[in-house]
């Protein structure tokens, strides 16, 4: 195994220190919660990714905050001064406060709120079972150490806890799990130490391999439901580099874990990650449905079909999981009708434009990326110019002849074969004069 990246943290980590570094809407929830939790002199720790990812230097996204107390009744007085919204969750003590940024070209400011809980796992896999509890337990509760850290809010109490060692894993460039059964508990932090690992350049520590290791030859994959694996695979879907977390998760065979078809997939090299990387370096970045594209471009329907009901796909994902699959399968046709825009719209059919758009960018057929690229962007938006109350004004009866005659017309533009509202017209009189003499016979 390689050596871990060593990591240049920020220490020591103060609230003001980190306060200066958030800005707009950020800045107003942060300062928000702390006024709040002084005068209610309730105890408020920013936790987990802020508090990782300042210590990093990287930029902080969300703010998580743990109470000591209700977190629902912290969030309610929040919405006052943020005029945001709360979505709560009762069950587990959380609640997440949405408010708009001064800048309405950004997208809403998200505050994360947990009461402080001490959890236990009856079963393995399953969601845990909650009561209330200090912060030492709802860090002891959580999946890496390096995510087990908090700074209070409250007070003049500045010091940082730090009860597993996060510090120490952060400077080592090391993702480590905080007790042996870790995984057993919750096997969705397999995926995750992955996706951690790929985005911050670190490597998941040797200890903590050996966990995963013992985890999967247990099986223990199989005791969390499709709709928490895909959640996962969405997560990873929407890091800036998703085939690096994709191709070490085949890898340490999670991938395999979550289904036998995965074993077709050779072990960091397949092809379908080949062509997604290929993709990313060109473009940028890529999509979900590109990465979902990627995924099932190496199975057959009956195999796809079982990993689709396996993950819970939704509706939309399961389209592009079924028609990436049609469409690897039919590039023949699609070459064959490249020049021939009508005959290709009427071909792809019913097929989801956004796998169309994600296997043009995978296949490795130039024609084929070009005619999809184009039934996309450009042929499925054609319409005539003229509409159906124009061909009445001529002469047309109510009724499908009129559709009939708009499909034809559209099609003309497609192919060329009209490219002004006049040529449509024109067409349009000799079809419906054709359409009479035959009437008339």
């Amino acid at each position: 195994m390689e050596a871990a990246t060593a990591v240049l943290i920020r220490q020591p980590l103060t609230i003001e220190s980190l306060a200066a570094n958030l800005k707009g809407g950020q800045r107003r929830a942060f300062d928000a919660v702390r006024e709040v939790s002084s005068e209610r002199g309730l105890r408020v720790y920013l936790v987990g990714g802020p508090v990782r990812d300042a210590l990093l230097g990287l930029p902080v996204v969300d703010l998580d905050f743990s109470v000591e107390g209700d977190a629902v009744a912290l969030a309610d007085e929040l919405i006052a001064s943020l005029d945001g919204k709360v979505i709560r969750h009762s069950r587990f003590g959380t609640a997440t406060v949405e408010f708009p940024q001064n800048d309405t070209s950004e997208g809403p400011v998200r505050v994360d709120l947990v009461s402080a809980r001490r959890e236990s796992y009856p079963t393995p896999g399953q969601l845990p079972v909650v009561e209330p509890g200090a912060i030492a337990d709802d860090l002891a509760r959580r999946d890496f150490s390096f995510n087990a850290m908090a700074l209070p809010v409250y007070g003049r109490d500045v010091e940082l806890h730090d009860p597993h060692g996060g510090i120490e894993d952060l400077a080592a460039g090391l993702v480590r799990v905080l007790h042996a059964g870790s995984f057993f508990d919750d096997p969705t932090r397999m995926m995750r130490a992955i996706r951690y690992e790929q985005r911050l350049g670190f490597r998941i520590a040797p200890d903590t391999l050996e966990l995963i290791a013992e985890a999967l030859a247990e099986g223990c994959m199989n005791t969390v439901s499709g709709d928490r694996w895909r959640h996962e695979l969405e997560k990873i879907f929407e890091e800036t580099n998703p085939v690096a977390p994709l191709r070490r998760a085949s890898e340490r065979q999670l991938l395999a874990g979550l289904h036998p078809a995965f074993d077709k997939l050779p072990e960091g090299d397949y092809e379908g990650f080949r062509k997604l990387d290929n993709l990313r370096r060109e473009s940028g970045r890529v999509t979900g449905g590109m990465c979902l594209a990627a995924l099932f471009s190496g199975w057959d329907t009956v195999e796809g079909q079982s990993v689709i009901a396996r993950l819970r796909l939704t509706g939309q994902q399961a389209s592009i999981a079924r028609d990436t699959i049609v469409l690897r399968n039919s590039e023949l046709e699609v070459r064959d009708l490249a020049n021939h825009p009508s005959k290709l719209v009427r071909y792809l059919s019913g097929l989801s434009a956004e796998a169309v758009e994600s296997w043009a960018g995978l296949t490795g057929d130039a024609t084929v990326a070009y005619a999809l690229r184009r039934y996309v962007r450009e042929w499925l938006k054609v319409k005539p110019a003229i509409t159906g109350d124009d061909l009445l004004e001529l002469g047309a009866v109510e009724g499908p002849m009129v559709g009939e005659v708009l499909n034809i017309l559209r099609d003309a533009r497609m192919d060329g074969l009209v490219s002004s509202e006049e040529a449509e017209l024109e067409m349009a009189r000799e079809l419906l004069a054709r359409q009479q003499s035959v009437d008339s016979e």
